[in-house]
């Protein structure tokens, strides 16, 4: 799993411990679909639980428990018909997904976007963080790019941040990248993508959304990646 996912060794030993336990509890607990000849190994379903796992490691929820399934197709979705462009304007060009996720219904991927994200962090692309990120938004019963805070200090705190870091993305004056401008829970999803994978990136460019992000997530990326660096 290492060579997959390139990102297991950053974790100290306790946070491995309950890592592992949240990875085996996902892939013996999930319905696991295979899509169009997609041949699913235990290490798809690992790689794919593993990253999803991260999200909830600081988090006092060890499961997601309104995913009805994941469904793992080969490569990118091709999808037809009218949806909302990252410009926030209506168009009829086809779709080519990674990734997609539905209130209490399945988590779908393509593990040849999972698998580059698994192995490339760095890259700033990770389907499974940003879908499940997704679903994490969806456990207040509205999708708006709001997770479940905790408390009405937090969450007007969260507000406060993250509406002019979202102005900023639709202004083109973000290091997020555009897609996180389609609407606020794109912006949510985007943002945990960088806030896992290049800490340091939002750390330097939008540092309040960075200490959002991990006060909710109660996870310190930008200390794990120094020190890899380090190393």
């Amino acid at each position: 799993m290492r060579c997959e996912f390139a990102q297991w060794d950053l974790f100290e030993t306790d946070e491995l411990a309950r890592l592992r336990l949240l990875v085996a509890r996902f892939v013996s607990e999930t319905d696991w679909e295979a899509a169009r000849g997609m041949d699913l190994t235990d290490e798809v379903r690992v790689v794919i639980a593993a990253q999803a796992s991260v999200l909830l490691l600081g988090l006092e929820i060890d499961e997601y428990f309104d995913v009805s399934s994941v469904i793992v197709h080969r490569s990118t979705v091709k999808l037809s018909g009218a949806h909302r462009s990252t410009a926030g304007t209506m168009s009829d060009a086809p779709q080519h997904l990674a990734g997609q996720a539905t209130p209490g219904g399945p988590v779908v991927l393509a593990w040849s976007a999972v698998r580059q994200g698994a192995r490339f962090p760095r890259q700033g692309n990770n389907v499974v963080y940003h879908e499940f990120a997704h679903r994490l938004d969806m456990l207040s019963g509205i999708t708006d790019g709001t997770p479940p805070l905790g408390s009405d200090k937090a969450a007007v705190r969260w507000a406060e941040v993250c509406t002019p870091a979202y102005e900023r993305v639709v202004a083109g004056e973000s290091a997020l990248r555009p897609y996180a401008a389609t609407n606020p829970a794109e912006f949510f999803a985007v943002a945990t993508e960088a806030f896992f994978t290049r800490p340091d990136v939002l750390v330097q460019h939008e540092r309040e959304l960075y200490v959002a992000l991990r006060a909710f997530y109660r996870q310190d990326t930008i200390r794990r990646l120094n020190a890899e660096l380090s190393t």
